[in-house]
């Protein structure tokens, strides 16, 4: 009977010790793969400058509250981000990429307006929110 009980108190401490070597396993993995796949990508985050957006350069368009803005600098180029609208705009330079930023607001815009009868879901929530914020004047 003893030996029947050693066995089993064997097998469940090999189960233990093979659950902790899959547990070490899947920690290594986890640490190589914060180390090859998300640092660079940390720094790229690092590299992200906020601002905020007051004005749409549009003599018809107007801001009537600024946007949050992230301009992000690649290699060769400055790329700004509106995530609230999921848009982009880029450039050599700051300036640049927030004028065609701007550019691609106001195309969004009106190609929203003139499609928010059949707008899907997403579409139509970027619609509601830009119709808040943005004036025709």
């Amino acid at each position: 009977m003893n030996f029947i009980k050693d066995t089993h108190e064997f097998n469940e401490r090999e189960k233990v010790m093979n659950k902790g070597l899959k547990l070490e396993d899947e920690v290594r993995g986890l640490k190589d793969l914060i180390i090859s796949e998300l640092l660079p990508k940390i720094g790229d985050i690092l590299e992200r400058k906020p601002i905020l957006l007051y004005s749409l350069h549009s003599h018809i368009l107007k801001l009537k509250e600024p946007l949050a803005i992230y301009l992000e600098y690649d290699k060769d180029q400055t790329i700004a981000f509106c995530y609230d609208l999921d848009i982009f705009g880029y450039g050599e330079t700051e300036g640049e990429a927030l004028e065609d930023l701007r550019k691609s607001i106001n195309d969004l815009y009106y190609e929203l307006k003139e499609n928010r009868k059949v707008l899907g879901l997403l579409a139509k929530k970027v619609w509601d929110y830009l119709s808040m914020i943005i004036e025709e004047v």
